[in-house]
């Protein structure tokens, strides 16, 4: 073997051996590297579960059932679809005055679809015609949307084959083929349009995370970059308040996600067909509180890692849970009970839920007050903490 290329492979073994010693003397960074991979694989493994009969993470779906008809067998339609719904724990359902008031606990999350049974459902049976239930489903959650609206469906089909059969014995063959087959259908209301679109769950997320995660990023690498080059220093010393500081690199970094979540929405119309039901300016003061919610984070990130790389894998340790457990881009009744409370305590999850609730839903204020309540505490409590370590680590 020559001796040049002898020399040129024990350069290279010292020159990894130099970086994995000051990799392993950044204990920081170390455990961030070591703790991302198990973190990933846990999430993942948690977000897929083995569903069974018994594990099935869509069990127990809480609805509602508002009985317009006051004839019999409307009532009798109603008891039945409860007894069935507890006895294979597929949903508990909740009785409600009006469509309306049903509606508005969609919203808030209570519940996940409405059963109706509208008025003149039992003189249709009683006239031989065939009877319709209503079924709407939670537009804002696509796929958990399809499973209450096929789990509901498949209840009224059982109800609806068993009063055939009935029918049967009882009409023989002299009766409208139709109606002795099905009795009872079953029609979708959507809550707002006239279809259901799974990119705009999606389109809201990925506003919500390109806006904050963007914002995280950013500043958390504009600050780590000026710090190890030194110009920060420069910006320190200089005859201005340090809160300008804090507050214009926050401010360049919102106009920058601002920018992206409306092309993001731009896109998904045009391309994709999402259509915006509700008020552009509830759109931008959630995406606002949801920047300023996690720029706090960034900040007490960035002045706690000691180098740029540090700072930039404590930022995907905190970016890459919040992107799964926040139901951005599964329906978190995936996840046990215990991950949907950690990711309920992430702000992007009310972020996100907040969008979705105003793009999709056409929600007031009113409606989304509790996300927009957890994003303010959040982002006072978490500013509140950041300036002064970020004064205090800029002074070391």
């Amino acid at each position: 073997m020559p001796n040049g290329f002898r020399h040129s492979l024990y350069i290279t073994f010292r020159i990894a051996r130099k970086d994995l010693l000051d990799f392993w003397k950044a204990k920081m960074l170390f455990a961030t590297f070591m703790i991302m991979p198990i973190l990933m694989m846990s999430m993942f493994g948690f977000m897929f579960p083995s569903i069974t009969a018994t594990s099935n993470p869509y069990r127990n779906a809480p609805i509602a059932m508002v009985v317009e008809d006051t004839g019999s067998l409307g009532i009798d339609f109603a008891d039945q679809f409860k007894q069935i719904s507890v006895s294979t724990a597929v949903f508990k359902v909740k009785d409600f005055p009006n469509f309306n008031s049903a509606r508005d606990e969609i919203l808030t999350g209570s519940i996940k679809g409405v059963v109706v049974i509208p008025a003149g459902f039992t003189m249709a049976l009683n006239s031989q015609r065939q009877a319709v239930v209503l079924i709407t489903a939670d537009d804002t959650n696509p796929q958990m949307g399809s499973i209450i609206y096929s789990e509901a469906a498949s209840i009224v089909g059982a109800i609806s084959s068993s009063l055939g059969q009935s029918i049967i014995l009882k009409m023989g063959n002299t009766g409208d083929p139709s109606f002795v087959a099905e009795p009872i259908s079953v029609e979708r209301v959507n809550l707002i349009g006239s279809r259901t679109n799974q990119f705009e769950f999606l389109a809201p997320g990925f506003m919500a995370l390109t806006v904050v995660m963007g914002t995280l990023a950013g500043l958390g690498a504009a600050i780590s970059r000026e710090k190890e080059q030194g110009t920060m220093d420069g910006i320190m010393v200089a005859p201005i308040p340090r809160n300008a500081i804090v507050a214009g690199k926050m401010m360049a970094q919102t106009v920058r996600g601002l920018i992206q979540g409306f092309l993001i929405l731009g896109l998904s119309m045009l391309l994709f067909g999402v259509q915006v039901y509700g008020s552009p300016v509830l759109m931008v003061l959630v995406m606002l509180l949801g920047v300023a919610s996690f720029a706090g984070i960034g900040l007490i990130v960035t002045s706690l890692a000691p180098e740029q790389e540090t700072a930039q894998m404590m930022m995907m340790l905190l970016q890459f849970p919040m992107m799964f457990l926040s139901g951005l881009l599964f329906p978190m009744e995936q996840l046990p009970n215990w991950l949907q409370y950690a990711g309920k305590a992430l702000p992007l999850y009310y972020a996100a839920d907040a969008l979705r609730k105003v793009i999709v839903l056409s929600a007031s204020l009113n409606q989304i007050l509790p996300d927009v309540v957890v994003l303010i505490v959040y982002s006072l409590a978490t500013l509140g903490i950041a300036i002064p370590i970020f004064n205090k680590a800029m002074t070391r």
